[in-house]
């Protein structure tokens, strides 16, 4: 699963200053893709009448639109040399992703940290521009790029995994290489986004079935250490998508309901009654048939899943509701009482959340890209704190955190939501 563990220091984020396009200059630049040719057309068809009657009208015409043309090579101008940046940039970046997999073919642990970093140090330099021009393609390059940043801060190197993120990222470099901006209106790409997002949601519910099937395999056998691992593994591709989980009926609470949100211990049924007798009980005896209902009520939530249509609106609202829930409950450590793996859940929830910031970056990028900003920020402080409680992919224990640190992430959670409800309004 991923982890927060990117390092990317707000001090360090540069921004280039040729290649950024205001918020005013992006509307302008795609009400120019969308209608440009139209414009023409009609300009043309009306010099064309009046040159037909009239040749100073048509000499007027004909001056009245030079000032348009002017603007609009300007602003094509501007286009150009920010798609060059990002040409540029992404080339520099395939070429470093190249010599990094060459790293990790020789299993030379010392470049792979160091390239990892190199790779990135690439992606601060222009990860705005492609953020203002290529939202879709954004989202692609940072969600393979982020993982292995955080090789660096690993003792022990996963080849395997990098090995697999560093060939999709050179597979969406490729994209990024090639890529035109587009002549949709904000809203078009924005329903694009959201599709994207749809299928995040349904990878992450595939991943959630193979691994909870691990979980309740294990559980059967008796493996309370396997268990354990699985448990905590399963987890969090459950909590990467619990706004929309929660959105699907009664499967929510079968599958993550507490003691505390049962009227019975009769009706108690899911994950935390299996956790109980993992942590608490150090015994597996009887869990079988909860492992088997647990089985039956994600595979029912693959299902519902597999139909799902969202929109925009219920999607951030859902993100938003998470975050508040994680600032004001979740860090108090009621999620999970006997293992204590709570960070695991909220790095799990803040990685869902950020998943729909991706979404919405296009219709963000339209007028309000001083929140885009904010949010981009904001996740990166969240990510930099949770990166000080991870060792080598495992979080600290919910119980060796101080009052302090508590008091940091439920304010920084508290400060991403608030964020998340000004998009909410937006949309």
């Amino acid at each position: 699963m991923t982890h927060f563990l990117t390092k990317k220091s707000v001090t360090t984020r540069r921004k280039l200053p040729f290649a950024i396009l205001s918020s005013a200059a992006l509307a302008a630049v795609l009400a120019l893709s969308a209608c440009g040719t139209e414009a023409k057309d009609a300009a043309a068809s009306t010099s064309t009448t009046a040159a037909e009657t009239n040749t100073d009208t048509a000499a007027e015409t004909t001056a009245a639109a030079e000032p348009a043309t002017t603007d609009d090579a300007a602003a094509a101008d501007e286009v150009d040399e920010a798609t060059s940046a990002v040409r540029e940039g992404a080339q520099k970046m395939k070429d470093e992703t190249a010599k990094f997999q060459k790293a990790l073919a020789a299993n030379d642990d010392a470049q792979v940290k160091a390239l990892s970093g190199s790779i990135n140090d690439v992606w601060l330099s222009y990860e705005n521009t492609v953020r203002n021009q290529f939202p879709l393609l954004y989202t692609e390059v940072e969600k393979y790029e982020m993982p292995i940043f955080s090789a660096s801060a690993y003792d022990k190197t996963d080849y395997a995994s990098l090995t697999d993120h560093a060939e999709k990222l050179q597979g969406a470099l490729d994209n990024l290489l090639t890529a035109k901006k587009t002549s949709a209106a904000a809203s078009e790409v924005l329903a694009q986004a959201v599709t994207g997002y749809e299928t995040y949601v349904r990878e992450q519910t595939d991943r959630f079935v193979e691994e909870t099937q691990v979980f309740a395999d294990a559980v059967k056998a008796g493996d309370i250490d396997k268990a354990k691992a699985a448990y905590t593994t399963s987890r969090a591709y459950y909590e990467n998508i619990e706004p929309i989980a929660e959105s699907l009926g009664d499967l929510d609470p079968k599958i993550d309901a507490r003691l505390p949100d049962v009227e019975s211990e009769e009706q108690w049924t899911g994950f935390h009654r299996i956790e109980r007798s993992l942590w608490e009980d150090g015994s597996l005896e009887g869990q079988d048939k909860y492992a088997d209902l647990l089985m039956t009520d994600v595979k029912a939530l693959q299902a519902k899943v597999s139909e799902l249509k969202l929109e925009p609106e219920a999607m951030v609202a859902g993100a938003m509701e998470l975050l508040n829930e994680a600032a004001t409950s979740k860090i108090t450590g009621e999620e999970e009482t006997y293992s204590h793996t709570d960070l695991v859940d909220l790095a799990a929830n803040v990685e869902g959340s950020k998943a729909v910031y991706f979404a919405i970056i296009p219709a963000l990028n339209d007028g309000h890209q001083e929140l885009a900003d904010q949010l981009d920020q904001q996740f990166q402080t969240m990510e930099k704190t949770l990166s000080q409680y991870n060792k080598d992919g495992r979080y600290a224990l919910y119980t060796d955190l101080k009052t302090e640190q508590i008091r940091e992430l439920s304010d920084q959670l508290s400060q991403l939501s608030e964020l998340m409800s000004q998009t909410a309004k937006i949309l």
